[in-house]
């Protein structure tokens, strides 16, 4: 779960998204620790959704004629009311460095299901996706570092093997 708000000032467009997203899912951990371990390789499956607004700053044409100038067009155009869901297969791994500090890594592999846009502009940035450029797929990477609470403790019992 996050908000998240980003300016984009490309070449010919600055646009600003604002908004809210959440994923839910899982993620299975295919590394069998040792004894007091607790690293993870993990592949993983999530939904996620996000509402959010877009605010058009600027705009300028593409003009390839040298005669005329470049003219920019400040609208300040806001579009309320957006809306987008995707689904995302993750995989990463995360290293415990302390006691119950960890450090982690993972790739995402998202696809659009469903994506709300205005009339006469295109949502260019989704909080929670990312961009939206080429179409309905998108692949992201990020890092994390996070602490595990222990709330409480299971014992472990070392195993045995039988002669």
């Amino acid at each position: 779960m996050g908000n998240e708000k980003k300016t984009v000032d490309d070449t010919q467009l600055n646009f600003t998204t604002n908004g809210t997203y959440i994923k839910a899912g899982f993620d299975y951990n295919a590394y069998e620790n040792w004894t007091g371990m607790n690293n993870l390789i993990h592949l993983g499956f999530r939904y996620g959704f996000s509402s959010f607004n877009q605010t058009l700053n600027s705009y300028s044409i593409y003009n390839t004629s040298h005669y005329f100038n470049t003219v920019t067009n400040y609208p300040t155009t806001k579009y309320d009311g957006l809306t987008a869901s995707w689904i995302e297969i993750a995989s990463g791994i995360k290293v415990e460095i302390f006691n119950n500090l960890f450090v982690g890594t993972s790739v995402r592999l998202n696809y659009l299901l469903s994506n709300k846009k205005p009339e006469t502009f295109d949502n260019l940035y989704i909080p929670g996706y990312n961009k939206t450029y080429n179409g309905k797929f998108g692949v992201g990477f990020n890092y994390t570092i996070s602490y595990f609470l222990p709330i409480f403790k299971k014992k472990v019992v070392a195993k045995t093997q039988k002669k």
